[in-house]
C-alpha cells in the first residue's frame, strides 16, 4: 500500500506516520535492514545519517534527540515540505530508529550472554567476551574444540562445560545442535 499525498487525507501529522508505518516504501526499507549484513547495516546507518542531515529534518532530528514522531510533527507544522519529501525524511529518520533499536538490543543481549558466561569462566568477564567474539559464526565442531580447548587450558570450569554451557550457547541460537551432541563432543 502507498500513503496518500493529500495532507486532507489525514487528521494530524501522527495519523500520516503511522499510515507511513505500512507503506510499502518503509516496509520494502524494513525489509532490507532485515535481512542485512552488518557491513551493510553500516552503509544504512551512514546513509541515513547523511540524508538526514542535507534535509529538513537534520535540525529538528538532533533538538528532538532522534524522536521521529516529535520531527514529523514539526515539519508537518511548517508545511514547508511536500509529502513526498517528508515521507522521504521520516524513511531515513525510521530507518535510524531502528538501527539504534537494534543496536541497543544486541548490545543488551551480548551483555545477557556474557553475564551468563561468565561463571563458567571462572569468574573473568574478559574470558567469557573474548569466547563470544570468538564463536560468532563458527560451525558447531569449532565451537566444541574450541571449548575443549579452553577446558584444558583452565579457562572453562571442568564442572560447566557441559549441560551449562551448553544452555547458555543453546539459549542465543549460538549452538544449535542436541545436548547429546555437545556432551559427545566435549571432553
Amino acid at each position: 500500500m502507498m500513503i496518500s499525498y493529500s495532507r486532507g487525507d489525514y487528521e494530524s501529522a501522527s495519523q500520516w506516520l503511522e499510515a507511513l508505518r505500512g507503506d510499502d516504501a518503509w516496509l520494502s526499507q524494513l525489509q532490507q535492514l532485515q535481512n542485512a549484513s552488518p557491513e551493510e547495516l553500516g552503509r544504512h546507518h551512514q546513509m541515513a545519517q547523511k540524508r538526514i542531515e542535507e534535509g529538513a529534518a537534520g535540525d529538528f532530528w538532533y533538538f528532538y534527540k532522534h524522536r521521529v514522531e516529535k520531527v514529523v510533527e514539526e515539519l508537518w507544522q511548517t508545511g514547508e515540505l511536500t509529502l513526498p519529501k517528508l515521507k522521504a525524511q521520516a524513511i531515513w529518520m525510521l530507518t535510524l530508529e531502528w538501527l539504534e533499536k537494534e543496536q541497543k538490543s544486541v548490545i543488551e543481549n551480548r551483555k545477557e550472554i556474557v553475564g551468563r558466561l561468565t561463571p563458567i569462566f571462572y569468574n573473568d568477564k574478559r574470558e567469557a567476551d573474548g569466547f563470544l567474539m570468538e564463536i560468532q559464526g563458527m560451525k558447531a565442531k569449532q565451537i566444541t574444540d574450541r571449548v575443549n580447548q579452553l577446558v584444558r587450558a583452565r579457562k572453562i570450569s571442568g564442572m560447566s562445560r557441559k549441560r551449562d554451557l551448553w544452555m547458555v550457547l543453546h539459549d542465543y541460537g549460538l549452538y544449535g545442535k542436541s545436548e547429546s551432541n555437545w556432551n559427545s563432543q566435549v571432553d
